[in-house]
């Protein structure tokens, strides 16, 4: 983590205030030498989008001058498919602006802060393609939510700018009514956040607060922190009377952070060609295969690749295969072959090949996608037992498990991997009567890097910020009568 630099930024502050102020130019020296290159900020810290004022002196006369902005690119580092590592950034320095120093070798200007991280960022001068002179500027985040109202079941999203890259600055957790909810994290989208939660409550105020903490949880006595420059900015939901917003679905998949897990490439006999009328499907669904060039007249097995096993029974996991179909070409090599998306494990897509007499001609790659089988009842009083059951659960260490909030408040996590994509589990309804939310929210079950904690909770910022697979939230509810 970069260290902290806030007097020095104000001393900066108070100097180039003090230079404008009096007019005062750049001094020289006893021998009449130019002073050393520097510059300064008007400003001690910004946010995204705000402008900073600058000031260089003891530039070269009359020649070109540059800004840049040193900041970061964030990513996901995930080994064999399934093991997830960490976060990783890449350090890069972006020109911010370009000009030219006047006759005394100064420079002034403003820029607006870029869209990224925030924390310490470095500027530099730089003239003659060499970094003459250099400063440090803080970003802090900001925060925002939309809307301010609405019934229970109503989508609120909060944004966020700004969040930054170190170990104590890039994990966020957020609360609603003084329960955890889940995590904020912007790690490949680059300091943006976008977290989405659903309304919840009696009609009336509600609070969400938006924490820090490296642990994975909110740190409360955060003003005797190292970190007590950070914001924990809190806002208020009015719950409306009025119908609720009910649902009882499988979000579209979102974006996959970076685009995704890259599988390995498919292999393909020369002038075999082998497709499905859709990469991905829920348990059950029809998907055709279509193939041409392959041998004419022969009968082909569809060939089905997934996993077996268990990361805490002690037998480990390895890949297993069954043929699924049996499929025959015609007398010019082609075929059409309508089957069901086998009932298996969600997450990374499984390759299926096209055998003839043992031979693997063609290879293609179906994805299972999360779907909801049952909840029962949904409604009753408080007190009653609901048992849902869920299909199309991943079994990798971003996608084998969902975690689950109950009115915002997160009880725990399930796991899909030893059940082969199955989850079954009950939880007893509770609160006053009327809906209440159940939300089922992607997360990372483990990884190598253990600080920041991410593991084991909700992660809010699924929809763009979650690595590996592309993993929907689930939207579930209870009616609790009188």
């Amino acid at each position: 983590m970069k260290p902290i630099t806030h007097p020095f930024a104000v001393l900066s502050a108070l100097l180039f205030l003090a230079a404008s102020c009096l007019g005062i130019a750049a001094p020289a020296s006893a021998s009449g030498q130019s002073v050393a290159p520097s510059v300064q900020t008007a400003e001690s810290k910004g946010t995204v989008g705000s402008i900073i004022h600058f000031s260089a002196a003891g530039l070269k006369p009359n020649a070109p001058v540059n800004l840049h902005w040193e900041s970061e690119q964030g990513s996901y580092v995930i080994e064999g498919l399934y093991s997830f590592i960490g976060p990783a950034y890449t350090p890069e320095v972006k020109t911010l602006l370009s000009g030219t120093s006047d006759a005394q070798g100064n420079w002034q200007g403003s820029f607006a802060v870029p869209r990224g991280f925030g924390g310490d960022h470095t500027l530099y001068v730089s003239q003659d393609n060499k970094h003459v002179a250099q400063n440090n500027l803080f970003v802090a985040p900001t925060f925002r939510i939309s809307p301010a109202s609405g019934p229970v079941g109503t989508e609120i999203t909060v944004q966020a700018e700004g969040i930054g890259y170190s170990t104590m600055e890039s994990n966020w957790q957020l609360s609603y009514d003084n329960k955890m909810t889940g995590l904020i994290s912007a790690v490949s989208t680059n300091g943006s956040a976008t977290a989405k939660i659903r309304a919840s409550g009696p009609a009336g105020k509600h609070t969400i607060t938006i924490w820090h903490g490296y642990l994975g949880m909110p740190y409360v006595n955060y003003t005797e922190a190292p970190t007590a420059y950070l914001p924990v900015p809190s806002f208020t939901f009015d719950v409306t009377d009025g119908a609720p917003v009910e649902e009882r679905e499988v979000e579209a998949p979102p974006k996959a952070a970076g685009g995704g897990v890259h599988m390995p490439a498919l292999s393909n006999k020369p002038g075999v060609s082998a497709s499905l009328s859709q990469p991905s499907g829920h348990v059950g669904d029809r998907v055709t295969l279509s193939a041409s060039g392959m041998p004419a007249a022969q009968s082909v097995e569809l060939v089905w690749h997934t996993m077996e096993g268990s990361r805490v029974s002690g037998k480990n996991f390895e890949e297993k295969t069954k043929v699924i179909g049996t499929a025959r070409t015609d007398e010019g090599g082609s075929l059409s072959y309508e089957f069901p998306v086998p009932d298996d494990l969600g997450g990374v897509p499984h390759r299926m090949e096209l055998k003839v007499a043992g031979t693997t001609y063609g290879e293609v790659y179906l994805s299972i996608l999360p779907s909801i089988v049952k909840v029962t009842p949904t409604s009753g009083p408080a007190g009653t037992e609901i048992a849902i059951q869920l299909k199309g659960v991943g079994w990798t260490e971003y996608d084998n498990a969902y975690y689950l909030d109950y009115d915002n408040a997160y009880l725990g996590y399930m796991c899909g991997f030893n059940s082969q994509g199955t989850v079954t589990f009950t939880i007893v309804a509770s609160g006053e009567p009327g809906y209440h939310i159940i939300d089922l929210y992607p997360g990372i079950y483990r990884g190598e890097q253990r600080s920041p904690d991410v593991y084991v909770a909700p992660q809010l910022t699924y929809g763009e910020d979650h690595p590996g697979s592309a993993i929907p939230a689930i939207r579930l509810g209870f009616t609790i009568t009188e």
